[in-house]
Parts: C-alpha cells; structure tokens; sequence
C-alpha cells in the first residue's frame, strides 16, 4: 500500500513530453519496419535462388554457415542507418528543449548580476521552440522585479 501513497503525475508538461513520445514511438516502429523490409528482400532473394536449384541437396547447417554473414550484415546495415537517422533526428528534437533552457538560464543569470541590473532582461525564444509559456510568465516576473 505504501506504493500508491507516492503517486506522481506521468505527464507533467503534455507539449514536451507528447512529442517525445511520439518521436521513441516512431523511431521504434521505423527500425521494426525497416528491419522487416530488408528480411522480407532477403528471404525474397534466397527463395529465388531456391527455386533455381542452386542450393540443391544442402543440410541447413551448411545453409546457415553460406550464409550468416549475409543475415548479418542485412540487420547490421539497416540499424546502422536508422541509429545515424536516429541521433541526428534527437539531436534536432532535444535542441528546442535544451536551447530554451540554456537561453532562460542566461538571460536569468544576467538579470541577476548587479553590474547589468539596469538593463533590461527579456527571454525570447526561438519560434518552434518549447517552454513558450514560461518565457511568457518569467518575462512578467522580470519586469516586476525591475
């Protein structure tokens, strides 16, 4: 019972965190598919060359041992590509939620040293970037503090 005491909230910002799970969810589902694809054309190739007769009478092992380079090198190349695909597309994703911050945190720094209090600080962020609101709502707890 203790357990339940200390339920959390599983979606605390539903913008960053919806689209990150849609982004793992599509990632995943992309390198299922595309590792199904490349073994679907890898068992097409090899039925072809069945059909021709070019295996003839041979044992599975012999089978196997002909070939497990091939099986390997197929699912190695696919999850190569989409993990290349795959950093650079969270790479992309997680700048709109790093850069915000990294650009709140600045601009909060530089309102708070008292050689640069008669500036005036405003955090603007980038447009497609998160945390639009909390720019918003710091900017209005800047201006007060002023």
């Amino acid at each position: 019972m203790g357990i339940l005491k200390h339920r959390r909230k599983l979606i605390v910002n539903r913008e960053v965190q919806y689209d990150a799970l849609m982004f793992v969810g599509l990632f995943v589902t992309g390198i299922f598919l595309a590792q199904v694809i490349a073994g679907w054309v890898l068992v097409s190739k090899l039925e072809e060359k069945a059909l021709a007769g070019e295996y003839g009478s041979m044992s599975i092992a012999e089978f196997i041992g002909r070939h497990k380079v091939m099986f390997l090198m197929n699912e190695f190349i696919v999850v190569a590509v989409c993990l290349v695909a795959g950093f650079y597309l969270t790479n992309r994703v997680t700048s709109k939620i790093v850069g915000p911050l990294f650009n709140i945190r600045r601009i909060i720094n530089k309102a708070t040293r008292p050689e640069d209090a008669a500036e005036p600080v405003e955090i603007k962020l980038r447009e497609g970037d998160y945390f639009q609101d909390l720019a918003k709502d710091l900017n209005v707890a800047l201006k007060k503090t002023k």
